[in-house]
């Protein structure tokens, strides 16, 4: 099996949990990070191969200044793991474009370009005669554009519902048990699951581009982030959780997708769901989908307690 050579585009938590990864499996996979370029803490450039070991404790990497242009970096695949703009996708699109012009592959954790530029950089992708994945922007490693691929090829999605937001379930279920927003959301930070600056969990935008995602890859549709009709999820929420809890339902934090002719309606926001909804017992980090077809009835996926280890596997 051939080597491949990876650059890894940022280093934070997803990239460190990966780079351990690669190390706690080095004798399984034939993987070999060449560059780790951040955008504040420095970058390393190694074509023989950089010491992953060292790497992870390092808080700064040895070389400072102007990192080299992706195009230049000895890597055969790109791992684009920077920091999510949902409302732009941008710098990540940007470096995705490079990189597959340069005709290296992509491998992305960043949901922002997918939402908004999916065909166009599958276009790119093809012309390039390279791979364009992107498994781990939607729920860690639930197996879902995975699942489209190999179990539904001929099946018709008309309506996919689900909980992918690991920091918003994990408010609302906290909160349905008594404990207070604030310190349900800085557990979730505490875990790496959450941001230092939530807003985008807690306004939608993230699970808005994770629906935008779902919809044009796994329906077809055309529909942009803006689309996605949003509710926040904040403190009168948890309270809300709390009392339907005492009733026993669940307060979910609930993404929607139906197809509409040739596009799709799409929505997310806090649900009630009662104890016989597949969904009623998603809790905490966990996260699942349901899936309407045509041929293959209805199917839930759902992957259980995912922690950053889970999003470095997607990756």
């Amino acid at each position: 099996m051939k080597t491949l050579k990876l650059d890894l585009l940022g280093f934070g938590n997803v990239g460190r949990a990966l780079a351990r990864l690669l190390m706690a499996r080095s004798a399984e996979v034939s993987f070999t990070v060449v560059s780790i370029i951040t955008a504040h803490h420095g970058w390393w450039v190694d074509p023989g191969g950089i010491d992953l070991a060292k790497a992870v404790r390092m808080t700064g990497l040895p070389s400072a200044g102007p990192s080299p242009r992706i195009a230049d970096l000895p890597g055969d695949v790109l791992v684009e793991l920077t920091t999510l703009d949902p409302r732009t996708g941008q710098p990540a699109y940007d470096h995705m474009t490079e990189a597959l012009r340069a005709r290296k592959h992509v491998v992305t954790a960043n949901k922002g370009p997918i939402a908004h530029h999916h065909e166009e950089l599958l276009g790119i992708a093809r012309a390039a005669g390279r791979e364009l994945r992107f498994e781990a922007t939607l729920a860690d490693c639930l197996p879902v554009f995975n699942l489209r691929r190999a179990a539904l090829p001929l099946a018709e999605i008309g309506r996919i519902r689900g909980i992918v937001s690991s920091t918003t379930n994990h408010i609302l279920s906290s909160a349905a048990r008594g404990v207070r927003f604030a310190d349900a959301l800085a557990e979730a930070q505490r875990l790496g699951i959450a941001e230092a600056d939530p807003r985008n969990d807690l306004e939608g935008w993230d699970a808005a581009a994770k629906a935008t995602i779902l919809a044009n890859v796994l329906m077809g549709a055309r529909i942009r982030i803006d689309d996605v009709q949003r509710e926040a999820i904040d403190e009168p929420d948890a309270r809300e959780a709390e009392r339907v809890a005492r009733e026993g339902a669940r307060l979910r934090p609930i993404v929607e997708i139906v197809r509409h002719k040739d596009s799709a309606i799409a929505s997310f926001g806090p649900r009630r769901l009662e104890p016989l909804d597949p969904l009623y017992a998603v809790d905490g980090l966990s996260m699942a989908l349901e899936l309407e077809t045509d041929l293959a009835g209805t199917l839930v996926v759902q992957l259980h307690d995912p922690h950053v280890k889970q999003v470095a596997y997607a990756v």
